[in-house]
């Protein structure tokens, strides 16, 4: 999800420091660095694109995009690891769990706003942050984050929830790999996504208030649908993110991005899975 940078006509993006760069999807955008002797390349999507060299011309760590690639990936599964390990908590102690929720109704609503300023945070504010700061920030909002869906997945039985996450990890994992290896451009997916999760969440609220026929079947399918789309497009997005790290400082703080993003693509896909799974049981 779109929570770095800004896009503008020319779709580009700001990085950390303010210098703009092409959105890595085949438009030669970027602005060129006069310290870089070759600095053009295949960007793999068939055309030649400039992609700044962090370690050699400024001085960062001399990280491959393979290297930052893994450590995003990293990042992103310890966030799950903590998320869903308070989760299994849960789980484990369902009454404790409403039990608790019931009686403090007010702390989880709370905790609920808290987790969206985190993301706000987190996507507005990194570069005013150090790199140690954000990743606390990603891993506090990882405990939120699992406190907060706790009470939902207390209301299936725990085969539901392990298999669910084992689609879900699958199906993320399937569509990751299409992003990383594809040619499809997807340079105007982001529009196109950020429209669709929008329009969800207005038909969600309507059908919360209205009843209408097989609408948690729609929620469900065009969630899943959706959220692979933001796979494909936020794992294409992690070598623009390596090509706007300047130095290793910037290094660190765009894998937490990059990492937070492929996160809630995850979590999401992951619930959407759960509620098409609790429904075909029902």
């Amino acid at each position: 999800m779109a929570l770095f940078g800004r896009n503008d006509n020319n779709n580009n993006y700001t990085d950390l420091s303010g210098m703009n760069y092409s959105n890595g999807y085949g438009q030669n955008q970027y602005q060129q660095n006069p310290y870089q002797q070759n600095p053009y390349q295949q960007n793999g999507y068939g055309q030649q694109a400039y992609y700044p060299q962090p370690a050699q011309n400024y001085g960062g760590s001399a990280l491959s995009l393979s290297e930052f690639t893994s450590r995003v990936y990293m990042q992103m599964f310890i966030g799950l690891l903590i998320t869903f390990g308070i989760g299994l908590v849960a789980v484990l102690n369902p009454t404790a769990t409403m039990e608790l929720v019931a009686e403090h109704i007010e702390i989880y609503l709370v905790l609920v706003l808290v987790e969206v300023v985190m993301v706000f945070i987190l996507g507005l504010m990194v570069n005013k942050m150090s790199s140690t700061a954000a990743t606390v920030v990603f891993y506090a909002y990882s405990i939120v984050n699992g406190l907060t869906i706790a009470p939902a997945l207390v209301l299936y039985d725990m085969g539901t929830v392990f298999f669910a996450m084992a689609v879900t990890a699958g199906i993320f994992g399937l569509m990751s790999f299409v992003g990383k290896v594809s040619k499809m451009d997807v340079s105007k997916w982001g529009s196109i996504l950020m429209f669709g999760l929008i329009g969800l969440i207005v038909f969600s609220i309507i059908a919360m208030i209205v009843n209408i026929l097989m609408s948690d079947l729609f929620i469900s399918l065009f969630g899943i649908a959706l959220f692979m789309g933001f796979t494909i497009y936020d794992t294409k997005k992690i070598r623009a993110f390596y090509a706007s790290a300047y130095n290793e400082e910037t290094q660190k703080k765009t894998v937490i991005i990059a990492a937070l993003q492929l996160y809630l693509d995850f979590i999401n896909l992951f619930l959407y899975i759960l509620r098409l799974f609790a429904r075909s049981r029902d």
